[in-house]
């Protein structure tokens, strides 16, 4: 295989040296501005930007509609036509040596499809949104979400609920907001974290604001809630498998998610915008652009947000929730280049509704006493959760980044990009009252409360060189980061001499250090020898260096009879084990791992309106481990390796503008087939206390999705999914030998190790389909009614089994073969009614008032205690029950807006 390598990529090299030499005679653009009759429209604005050196050049298109630009460099370019009335056109076109191009831009009449609304225009530097174009021609799996779908999952919603409209998307969460944490799932991988268990492939998607990487590090994973507010965001971006070498961060192995911020303006505007739905939710978002001022130009944005969840306790309690978040950016435009300045803090928290079983069970009960009202769906309500004395946690989580992006063009054909941060991330969580975490003992609840505060301060810089030669487009490059994380996390009991940094006997904690260095450096050639022809090999090498030390005795301090447990985890170290349980890695170690990440992708375009795409490409990826316990919680830092995602796609886009019922028509579908392999499949209970698992899972699904205007005045989308999941190997106390995890290694079989090879992937739905309606009505002439309607359909999922049996007894947890969640779908109906400067909406989701969970779970008893309090010749009581998060019934929005 390396040889193989070393001979395409030779010939890559070589081709590129002689094409680099050949003489670039000035070229030529010309051709028409026509409307969909094929009349000339004269007077259009027709702007060409060589995409390299970010230059322009704008004429006007003259009475018989024509335009043309001369000594022309070679290169990459886009040409822009607007006129009032009519739809922005777009083309990339590839310009050759001494060759003329002729190009016709038929405009579009506006529609309703004019989803991005930016009042003031953006400027050059900004970060705009790919057109239809720029994802037809790209050779990756490319989705969208503009504006108009962002708002279909309502006003209040955060970073999370967007991503649940793109093809083989989920999200799964506790609340109704973006203030609580959530896990997004893409493909059957997924992203964040919940506390929920039975994920696998947790962290393997990556997380960029602006293209800046926001997955923590230290722990590779992205607390959700750092994206509250969805009016900040002015486009979603989603690829899927890990993209091309000069786009991929450290998380990328089964897809890649951006979220564009609002970006600066040509020219001055403001908009401010209010909110009111159903359980208090209130929401006030505004923002401001300078416009250019001597070059520069400055957005200025924030939003807040507050209310209850749809769940609520007997005594009244609604596990309120609160966020807010600003964002500033400014840039600076000078000679095609460009210097960005920008920084961002978001801060979203709330109580955590609790899971609810499915059904009656004695033994779990309101109030945590034999004999009180049961807590369950069938008996204390469906949407019912416990009383705040019983059970109450705050969890809060915030970001804040501060970055820079240079943007300098050396020549016509030479461009450097550099990009520097720094973000620092916190959670902090506290739980009192947990009835159901009782301790025997005289003093009570040795473990009654929780103090989880881990952090993370990250710096990283990227340097990108582009190069544009008359066959070749060459990016180079690559990035280094440096994250400082600390794991701190307090299990307590008050009655014991315990508090938030005081450890009691019968406690259990954690506080370790991580210094966690990831670098890449990569190389990719976009060959493209004939202008239909896109040829993208490309190569990465990443490491992945973890030094770690524990620190409990520094950051703690002990109560009277406290004796803190020195033994470790993994291998015969000695130590003393005391009645405080430390969950830390240890000892203290130094651990370094790399790799290469080959990659080839090939597009073709068949026909002007086809565009046929495919190609392969892995990533590596260091495990990620949830709740907070850092790496070497769950993994043996001796035997650690990393683990590696394998993509193949195939797939077709078809694309055509101002034809009829196909007007603005983009169609994409594509196979995939995935294996994410080497994997650490680790269960983390809400105890703190973790599985161990191995494997290797694969996915294979087609992804779809669809726009178009059929009429002036309709605008339709589609996105669906079909998948099918499971486990090559999947082991539990076994070893790993010859890359696989493995109950019988050559030594011979290891006594307790249980393979669930060949099981479904839980979680990862059969199916997925999301479709929405946007129509504009004219009823009078001063009056628009703009109706808007989505529905979404989630296919069944195999649960995750905590209490896996063998022998009539739980083993270890497991994915579940035979149970499955129930499909569910939702509709969502709303209305838009512009007023000159002001804009009223309403918004209603889930009308029919469908009861639903999105997220169920087989417990093996410890959540309620039930394993020790239940008698375990009754698992239906004991263990082996369902418990469930329950969807959000029907919930109503009202938005005003005001335009300055």
């Amino acid at each position: 295989m390396s040889k193989f390598w070393n001979i395409f990529f030779g010939f890559v090299l070589v081709l590129s040296m002689e094409t680099a030499v050949y003489a670039a005679a000035p070229a030529m653009v010309r051709g028409k501005v026509i409307d969909p009759a094929g009349n000339v429209v004269s007077g259009a604005q027709v702007t060409l930007t060589n995409t390299m050196s970010q230059k322009s050049v704008t004429v006007v298109s003259n009475q018989e509609g024509d335009y043309s630009f001369s000594a022309l460099d070679t290169g990459t370019y886009t040409l822009a036509v607007t006129h009032e009335g009519f739809q922005n056109f777009s083309q990339t076109l590839q310009l050759a040596a001494g060759r003329s191009v002729d190009l016709d831009a038929k405009l579009v009449v506006g529609t309703t499809s004019q989803s991005v609304t930016v009042h003031g225009g953006l400027i050059q530097g900004a970060t705009t949104q790919p057109s239809q174009q720029d994802v037809f021609a790209s050779a990756q799996s490319v989705r969208v979400i503009d504006r108009k779908q962002m708002d279909m999952v309502g006003p209040v919603a955060g970073g999370a609920q967007i991503i649940s409209t793109a093809p083989g998307a989920i999200v799964t969460g506790y609340g109704n907001t973006g203030a609580t944490k959530y896990t997004i799932t893409l493909n059957g991988l997924n992203q964040g974290w919940g506390g929920y268990g039975g994920y696998t492939g947790g962290g393997s998607l990556g997380i960029t604001f602006d293209g800046v990487p926001i997955i923590d590090p230290a722990t590779d994973l992205w607390p959700s809630a750092t994206i509250p507010e969805n009016g900040l965001i002015q486009n979603t971006n989603v690829t899927y498998g890990p993209g091309n070498p000069a786009d991929r961060w450290y998380t990328n192995v089964g897809g890649a998610v951006e979220f564009t911020p609002l970006q600066p303006t040509a020219k001055p505007q403001a908009t401010v915008t209010a909110t009111y739905g159903s359980y208090q939710q209130k929401d006030l978002v505004a923002n401001a652009s300078t416009g250019l001022i001597h070059g520069w130009s400055t957005v200025f944005a924030g939003g807040a947000g507050k209310g209850d969840d749809f769940r609520k306790a007997p005594d009244g309690f609604t596990n309120p929730s609160k966020d807010w978040a600003v964002l500033a950016k400014t840039v600076k435009t000078y000679q095609g280049n460009s210097l960005e300045l920008a920084g961002y803090y978001a801060y979203g928290g709330g109580y955590r509704s609790q899971v609810i079983p499915l059904a009656a069970n004695p033994y779990i009960t309101i109030d945590g006493n034999l004999g009180s009202q049961q807590y369950s769906q069938q008996t204390s309500g469906y949407y019912s959760t416990l009383p705040f004395n019983t059970y109450n946690k705050y969890d809060t989580n915030q970001m804040g980044l501060i970055y820079g992006r240079e943007n300098v063009h050396l020549d016509n054909t030479t461009a450097v990009q550099n990009l520097s941060w720094y973000m620092h991330i916190r959670r902090s969580h506290d739980r009192y009252n947990d009835v159901y975490q009782n301790n025997s003992g005289p003093g009570g609840n040795q473990q009654q409360n929780e103090h989880n505060n881990p952090h993370t301060d990250t710096v990283g810089d990227k340097f990108l060189l582009t190069k544009d030669l008359p066959w070749n487009t060459i990016n180079g490059g690559g990035y280094y980061i440096h994250a400082l994380y600390n794991s701190r996390n307090n299990f307590y009991g008050p009655a014991w001499g315990g508090s938030k940094t005081v450890v009691n006997q019968g406690g259990k904690i954690r506080s370790s250090y991580f210094d966690q260095d990831d670098y890449a450096i990569f190389l990719q050639d976009d060959f493209h020898p004939l202008p239909i022809l896109h040829i993208t090999p490309g190569i990465r090498y990443v490491g992945f260096a973890t030094d770690f030390y524990n620190a409990v005795q520094q950051d703690f301090t002990l109560a009277p009879g406290a004796v803190l447990s020195t033994t470790c985890r993994y291998g015969n170290f000695g130590g003393v084990k005391g009645n405080v349980s430390v969950q830390d890695a240890c000892p203290a170690a130094y651990e370094n791992r790399s790799g290469a990440e080959p990659s080839v992708d090939v597009s073709v375009e068949a026909r002007p309106w086809l565009n046929l795409y495919g190609g392969f490409q892995e990533a590596l990826r260091a495990p990620a481990m949830g709740g907070g316990g850092g790496l070497f919680q769950a993994v043996d830092p001796v035997s650690y390796h990393l683990e590696r995602g394998t993509y193949y796609q195939a797939g077709a886009k078809l694309h055509t503008e101002g034809s009829g019922f196909k007007n603005n028509l983009i169609l994409g579908a594509a196979y995939y087939h995935q294996k994410f392999a080497n994997q650490e499949i680790d269960t983390t209970l809400a105890n703190g206390d973790t599985y161990d698992a191995n494997g290797t899972s694969v996915y294979n699904g087609v992804n779809i999705f669809f726009d178009d205007d059929p009429l002036q005045n309709l605008h339709l989308f589609a996105n669906a999914n079909i998948e099918a999941a499971s486990y090559s190997s999947y082991v539990t106390g076994g070893i790993f030998t010859n890359g696989a995890a493995t109950c019988n290694p050559p030594s011979g079989p290891i006594s307790g190790c249980l393979d669930y090879n060949g099981y479904p992937v839980s979680y990862v739905p059969t199916s997925t389909l999301n479709a929405g309606a946007f129509y504009s009505l004219h009823p009078t002439e001063n009056l628009i009614l703009q109706p808007t309607a989505s529905f979404q359909f989630i296919g069944s999922q195999h649960l995750f089994d905590n209490c896996a049996e063998v022998s009539g007894a739980c083993t270890s947890p497991a994915p579940s073969k035979s149970v499955t969640m129930p499909a569910y779908a939702t509709l969502n109906l709303g209305a838009q009614v512009p007023f000159k400067r002001l804009e009223f909406s309403v918004m209603a989701l889930n009308v029919l008032n469908k009861q639903y969970n999105i997220y169920e779970y087989i417990s093996a008893g410890s959540y309620f205690n039930t394993s020790s309090t239940a008698p375990s010749t009754s698992p239906q009581y004991a263990y082996d029950y369902v418990t469930a998060y329950p969807g959000a019934p029907v919930t109503a929005y009202v938005s005003v807006g005001y335009h300055f």
